[in-house]
Order: structure tokens, then C-alpha cells, then sequence
């Protein structure tokens, strides 16, 4: 018997002795069944995930406890608590994008349709056939009478060479080219020139006809008058096309291009639709940040007139189909854009995004950040990402402990910490210096809060948003303040 007890005894010596040989390495090695290591992810980047607390990298924020069963960064909501909060999702999808830009300007005279009517000749004017500003001409009618003696001398040089050629002088025969070039030159018609040649008699004035149809935009002539050569005496505008110039700012720029077509109405002629096109897209902004457009559109009868205020539907679109999201869906945080994906049966996470176009259809065109399929929260999104923060705000280690319990301190947050040094934990590499976590560039160690070590000499500049960080101090390179000394947990003295 004793020796039954003693064998029992010698057995349970062996298999606690291999238990605190092997047991306890192989607790270490191995997490017990249903003691999954804590996660710690931030809640507006889901790819940061740590093993233990921390702050975000990017955005500073405190990484919250990844929730048992949901992925890195992710919100669960059960069916009961997501129906009373709205949530509604879609799928991003590639679609066709279109946008109607709208102007309203006052109706002008193109520039290519005014025309300048000016004395090639120096002279007087003797009589005026056309002499109010608003009447309405036509190519070839006499505008007015002018006298020059230029004209008269050049008349007689053309009778006098034209009689001198019928000797078969080669010579003569080019003085009367040139005296025939003078004269067209000097505003002379053809028809002019050839009743000169007919009848030999020499005009003391000569009638100067209207250049092309249109309306007397300016006169500045009266009879009388002595005019100059290259005097503008007339300024003529042809009706037939009309512009509307209007502005939009630069947001609409990428929507814009020569040869979009265009609606135009006019409040005065309520049922009346006039077909146009984008003739002119500016390329620079004016000192308000706006583009000018030109929307040139026919005015065959002339029932549109200058100075009319119309308005201009351009009809805009993107080649191509882009991949889109209700605008709605897209919670804009001011430095960046993200929006809320499904995760799950229950999950939901945050995803950053880059946006692009917005259309009619309230449509906002995603650049990068989604795939096609996926499934975006477009209703109750706000709530979720309120659930989002107060989730940080219950996980970031504030609450009291029970009595009697040890409770570490808590990471401090961006607010009470704005600078969150950290440094390697090496003491010859204390040089190595960041804001937020990292791994130390020398030796590759994971970098720490400057609070866990005994490094002492960190300056900081006062202004976090500056982002520098030394073991000396001196002014910042980048507002030039100067560098004070880093306190721990506190920001600094």
C-alpha cells in the first residue's frame, strides 16, 4: 500500500514539475480557446490595427478596442437599433454623369460682327446719306459724300495715263494699274471706276459706301466735318448672331468645352427657345475666380436684339461612365472624405475617399478609395459615425476603476497631449524623434512615448500644427518660433 502511494506521489511530482517546465511556454506561445488577443484599430482609418493602445499614425486619434466579431475598425449594430436609426445602403456603381450649367447675362454684338468704317483719305465731308446711330444698312449703300483733293488728283492721273496707253506704252499701261489700285484703295467702288473711265469727267467728291449689312452701332461724322485719314467714322454691327457671356466658377470648369449645344430664353419672349453652342471657354480666371463662357447663338430674323437678357442651359457631360455614390453618402470632416461600407451581417467601417464631379442627379463621382459593388451607407451614415465616436470616447480608458483596483493611466489624448512624442527606446538613439508612433530609423525598434524613458532633452515648437521636434533648442524652421521643452503627458513648458 505504501508503496501503491508513494508511486502516485513520484507521478504527481512528474507531471507538475513538466507542467512548470513546458506549461507556462506553451501559455505564451498560445492564446486559451476563447481568449482572442485584443485588437486596437482607429476608427477613421480601419487598416491601422495594433496590439495594444495607441494612437492613430495619421489622423492622431485614439485606437479604440477592435469589438469581438467585427473586422478591424468597425461598427456592429444590431437589426433593431439599425432599423431605428435609418440605415439605408446602395452599391457604388459606374454611371453616366451630366450636369446642366445655367448663365444669365445680356444679349451683345459679337466682336467678329462689328466693323469699323473709316476716311482712307483725308477730306470733307460734303453730304451725309446715313447719319443716325441705330439705322439699319446694307453692303454697297452710300453712307456719305467726300471731298479730298487727293480723290480729285487721282482721277485726273487715271484719265490722263488711261489716254496716254492707247500708244502701246507698256510703262503707261502700269501707271494706270497703279492709279486704278490707288483709287479702290481709297474706298473708289468698280463700278465707281468704270463710270470714271466712261464718261472722263472728274468728280470733286466721291460716295463711300457701307462695307458690309448691319446696324449704325456709332456715328461720329457730320456734314461739313474735316476728317483725317484712318478717322473711324462709322461703326457697323451685324445682328444675324448674337453672344450671351456669362461666368461660372472654376468648380463647373472640368464640365465645359467648345461645342456643347445650348437653350437660350428670353423672360421678354416667354415661349420662344433659341438652339446655341458654347463658342468660347476662357483659359484663365478673372480676378473674381470665374470663367468666362461664350454661348454664340443665329439670329436670322432678328428677333433678338442687344442688350435683351437671356438665359443659357448648356447642356454638359463626362465621356464615359464613372464611378459614383449619392452625394449624400459622403461625410465631408473638412481635411478629408470618407464614407461608411458594410462589414458584415452587422458591421459597419469607415473607408477614406478622394471625390471628383458632382451631376444633377446629386451623384458624386469617387476617384479613388471604392470598388464597383460595393455597399455604401446612404441614409443614417451620420449616426453610425456618432456611434463611431462615442465608441472612442468610452473605449480611450477614462472610466474609473473599481475600488481597490489598479488602473494604468490612460493614453493621453491629442487635446491633452498635442504633441505625443515619441522616441526610440534605445538612449543612444534619443535623437530619433516623432510625433506619434513609428519605428526608430536606426535600428528598426518600435518608437515609444518620450514619457516611458528618461529622455529629457526634446524641444517642441509651440504650434503642434508645425510638427518639429528636436534635442536641441533653437527656432522652428517653419513659423520661427522658438523651440520650447517637451513635457511629457503635459505638451510642453
Amino acid at each position: 500500500m505504501k508503496a501503491l502511494i508513494i508511486a502516485m506521489l513520484c507521478l504527481a511530482i512528474g507531471l507538475g514539475g513538466g507542467y512548470l517546465l513546458f506549461g507556462v511556454e506553451s501559455q505564451e506561445t498560445f492564446a486559451p480557446p476563447g481568449e482572442a488577443e485584443q485588437l486596437y484599430t482607429c476608427g477613421m482609418h480601419p487598416e491601422i490595427v495594433s496590439n495594444e493602445p495607441g494612437v492613430c499614425p495619421i489622423c492622431n486619434m485614439n485606437l479604440t478596442p477592435k469589438k469581438e466579431g467585427s473586422a478591424a475598425g468597425s461598427i456592429v449594430v444590431d437589426p433593431s437599433t439599425r432599423q431605428n436609426m435609418g440605415v439605408v445602403t446602395a452599391p457604388a456603381r459606374r454611371r453616366p454623369m451630366a450636369r446642366t450649367i445655367r448663365l444669365f447675362s445680356e444679349l451683345a454684338v459679337p466682336e467678329p460682327n462689328i466693323t469699323s468704317v473709316n476716311a482712307r483719305v483725308g477730306g470733307w465731308i460734303e453730304a451725309l446719306h446715313v447719319a443716325a446711330t441705330g439705322t439699319e444698312v446694307s453692303a454697297g449703300q452710300p453712307l456719305f459724300e467726300l471731298y479730298s483733293p487727293e480723290l480729285v488728283a487721282a482721277q485726273e492721273e487715271y484719265l490722263i495715263t488711261r489716254r496716254a496707253t492707247r500708244t502701246g506704252d507698256s510703262i503707261l499701261t502700269n501707271v494706270v494699274r497703279t492709279a486704278e489700285t490707288r483709287l479702290a484703295n481709297w474706298g473708289i467702288t468698280k463700278d465707281q471706276i468704270a463710270a470714271l473711265q466712261r464718261f472722263g469727267e472728274i468728280r470733286n467728291s466721291m460716295t463711300i459706301h457701307a462695307p458690309t449689312d448691319g446696324f449704325v452701332l456709332a456715328a461720329s461724322i457730320d456734314a461739313g466735318q474735316k476728317v483725317a485719314a484712318g478717322q473711324e467714322l462709322y461703326r457697323l454691327g451685324d445682328f444675324s448672331t448674337l453672344w450671351l457671356v456669362g461666368y461660372v466658377y472654376e468648380a463647373d470648369a472640368p464640365w465645359l468645352s467648345t461645342g456643347l449645344t445650348a437653350v437660350v430664353t428670353v423672360p421678354d419672349l416667354p415661349d420662344a427657345y433659341f438652339g446655341a453652342r458654347v463658342s468660347y471657354v476662357a483659359p484663365f480666371l478673372d480676378e473674381r475666380r470665374r470663367l468666362e463662357l461664350r454661348i454664340e447663338l443665329d439670329n436670322p430674323d432678328l428677333v433678338l436684339r442687344p442688350g435683351m437678357y437671356a438665359e443659357a442651359s448648356v447642356e454638359a457631360w463626362i465621356q464615359g461612365h464613372r464611378l459614383a455614390v449619392p452625394r449624400k453618402a459622403v461625410i465631408n470632416s473638412g481635411k478629408r472624405r470618407f464614407v461608411y461600407l458594410t462589414d458584415g451581417d452587422t458591421g459597419f467601417r469607415a473607408r477614406q475617399v478622394t471625390t471628383g464631379l458632382v451631376d444633377d442627379d446629386d451623384f458624386i463621382e469617387i476617384t479613388d478609395g471604392l470598388a464597383a459593388g460595393e455597399m455604401v451607407v446612404i441614409s443614417g451614415q451620420f449616426l453610425l459615425d456618432s456611434e463611431a465616436r462615442l465608441s472612442e470616447a468610452l473605449d480611450d480608458g477614462s472610466s474609473t476603476p473599481p475600488a481597490g483596483e489598479h488602473a494604468e493611466a490612460p493614453v493621453k489624448s491629442s487635446d491633452d497631449d498635442p504633441c505625443n512624442i515619441h522616441t526610440c527606446p534605445m538612449p543612444e538613439h534619443y535623437h530619433v524623434l516623432s510625433y506619434g508612433p513609428g519605428q526608430c530609423d536606426e535600428c528598426g525598434m518600435a518608437l515609444v512615448p518620450v514619457r516611458e524613458t528618461d529622455n529629457e532633452d526634446v524641444f517642441v515648437c509651440p504650434m503642434p500644427e508645425c510638427g518639429i521636434a528636436r534635442n536641441n533648442p533653437g527656432q522652428c524652421p517653419v513659423c520661427n518660433m522658438s523651440l520650447v521643452r517637451y513635457q511629457p503627458g503635459g505638451g510642453h513648458d
